[in-house]
């Protein structure tokens, strides 16, 4: 989780950083390619991811609260692997947010919209609804069934 931020400056740029846990294992893509899965690793792995998903869109109130939120690049390679095997989404650089009280939807300066392999078709015909959050937790879903497609391929059964 969490550990600290900063913001530094120079030449008229700003960085910020956050400061979080590591993961040794590195990214869910860079593990699937070198290990197999059994169905409770499977399991364990698609269940985490999903319920970061879940936190991620859900708005939470109150002064511990945060706003609804849109991954908006939801890939293996911004998927961390833990070392008990469950997952934790990263990279949040591209995120929508979302507030439920005032409704304002916000989408940020940067006009990239996530990687193309995992780009739902509304987002690369360009016919998404931009001004509806419902529409950015689409396109995450999407790109989780890939996600999904991805971890499935690496399982093998006794059967």
């Amino acid at each position: 989780g969490f550990i600290a931020s900063d913001m530094t400056s120079r030449n008229s740029s700003t960085q910020l950083w956050l400061i979080t846990h590591y993961h040794e294992m590195g990214s869910l893509y860079d593990y699937l390619q070198l290990t197999t899965l059994d169905t409770v690793s499977c399991l364990r792995i698609v269940l985490s991811i999903a319920s970061g998903l879940a936190h991620l869109h859900i708005e939470i109130f109150g002064t511990q609260g945060k706003p609804a939120i849109s991954h908006r690049d939801l890939k293996s390679k911004n998927i961390l692997v833990k070392k008990n095997g469950q997952c934790c989404i990263a990279d949040l650089g591209l995120a929508v947010m979302h507030s439920q009280s005032t409704n304002q939807l916000d989408v940020g300066n940067n006009p990239r919209v996530g990687t193309k392999r995992y780009m739902a078709p509304e987002v690369l015909d360009e016919t998404i609804q931009a001004d509806c959050f419902d529409s950015y937790k689409r396109v995450d879903i999407w790109a989780f069934g890939l996600v999904l497609w991805e971890v499935a391929r690496r399982m093998v059964s006794n059967g």
